[in-house]
């Protein structure tokens, strides 16, 4: 019987020492069980379809190379979103820097279209939160929907704790107004 044939039941622990030891299909297994949520976060972040698939590939990537530097000294889970996190973020701002060589400052697009529902489903606030401007996306996304706090945000984007407050409030604000 193989090593991989040895877990019958989803033992977390087991795919990663064996993946980080170089094994594909342990690798291939932590992918299946972990791979929807890592889309979920990068789709939140960065409100679009395509860009979201290739972030999680990747965070995959990613966690690839990094997948020996995980100690167990947290849920695998948690060191596994913050690792995408930062990898989606660093994705946004390399394409942020890229189409900013081509795109003058000043022609961003309004975000902030009216929306006239008075009962609001979860797609349809996805939708909405999609509408924001990225930096306010990104901040409300990991505070209201991931349960950063500021300080973390601030770390991780690299702004100040009172930009990321103003972001914050600024999503709602914004959110408020497109539920009107």
């Amino acid at each position: 019987m193989s090593d991989t044939d040895k877990a019958t039941a989803f033992d977390e622990a087991y795919y990663i020492a064996k993946a980080s030891e170089g094994c594909q299909k342990a690798f291939q297994q932590l992918y299946l069980q972990h791979h929807r949520r890592v889309y979920g976060i990068c789709f939140r972040l960065c409100s679009n379809h395509d860009q979201a698939q290739e972030i999680t590939q990747n965070c995959f990537v990613r966690l690839w190379d990094k997948l020996s530097t995980f100690k167990g000294e947290s849920l695998f889970s948690t060191w596994l979103h913050q690792l995408c996190v930062r990898q989606a973020i660093n994705d946004l701002k390399a394409q942020q820097r890229f189409w900013q060589r081509f795109i003058p400052i000043d022609s961003h697009h309004d975000a902030t279209a009216q929306c006239s529902m008075p009962e609001i489903e979860c797609h349809q606030l996805d939708k909405l939160i999609a509408q924001l401007p990225q930096r306010t996306r990104i901040v409300f996304v990991l505070c209201a929907i991931e349960g950063y706090q500021h300080e973390e945000v601030g770390q991780l984007l690299n702004i100040a704790v009172g930009t990321s407050k103003a972001q914050f409030h600024r999503a709602k604000q914004m959110l408020q107004e497109m539920l009107k």
